[in-house]
C-alpha cells in the first residue's frame, strides 16, 4: 500500500528548471552592451569638449556683460584677455572685480586676433567699447567656438 506522501515524490512531476541565465546568454549580453559602449564613448567625448568650450565662451561673455555694468555704476571698466594661461579679467574703479582662468580642468585654449597674447579693453561710463574690436576664438580637441566684439563692445557669438 502506498503512502499518501509517496504521491508527492519528485518523479511524479515534471523536472523544473532553474532560474537564472546561462552561460551563453550572458556572453551574447555582455558583447552587446560593448558595442553599444564603444558606440557611444566616442560620441560623449566630443560632446564633453565641445560644453567645455561653450562653457569657457559663455564666461568670457558674462564678463563682458558685468563689464558694462560695472562701466556704468564705476565710471569706466576694463577687461584683460589674455592667452597664456588663458583667462578674463575686469578691472574696475582701480580693483580686480573678477577672473575667469579658461585653462583649469576644461582644457580651452583662447586666442585673439592678430595672434596677440593680451589685449584690453575699455569700456567708458555709458557702458560702451572703445575701439574695442577683436575676435576671439576658443578651441579643444576639435571643438570649436568664437566670440565677435564690436567696437562698441557689443558680443556676438559665432
Amino acid at each position: 500500500m502506498q503512502t499518501p506522501y509517496a504521491l508527492w515524490s519528485t518523479h511524479s512531476f515534471p523536472p523544473r528548471r532553474r532560474g537564472g541565465f546561462s552561460l551563453p546568454e550572458l556572453v551574447l549580453v555582455m558583447t552587446i552592451v560593448g558595442l553599444a559602449l564603444g558606440g557611444a564613448l566616442p560620441a560623449a567625448s566630443r560632446l564633453r569638449d565641445r560644453m567645455a568650450v561653450v562653457g569657457a565662451r559663455e564666461s568670457v561673455v558674462g564678463i563682458f556683460h558685468k563689464a558694462r555694468i560695472e562701466a556704468v555704476a564705476f565710471g569706466g571698466a576694463s577687461i584683460v584677455l589674455r592667452v597664456s594661461p588663458p583667462g578674463a579679467e575686469l578691472w574696475s574703479a582701480g580693483a580686480l572685480r573678477s577672473d575667469v582662468p579658461l585653462a583649469g580642468d576644461s582644457g580651452v585654449e583662447m586666442t585673439l586676433s592678430s595672434g596677440r597674447e593680451r589685449v584690453e579693453i575699455f569700456f567708458d561710463a555709458l557702458g560702451l567699447g572703445r575701439v574695442a574690436s577683436q575676435t576671439i576664438r576658443f578651441m579643444r580637441n576639435g571643438s570649436r567656438s568664437g566670440l565677435v566684439i564690436s567696437s562698441l563692445g557689443r558680443v556676438t557669438r559665432e
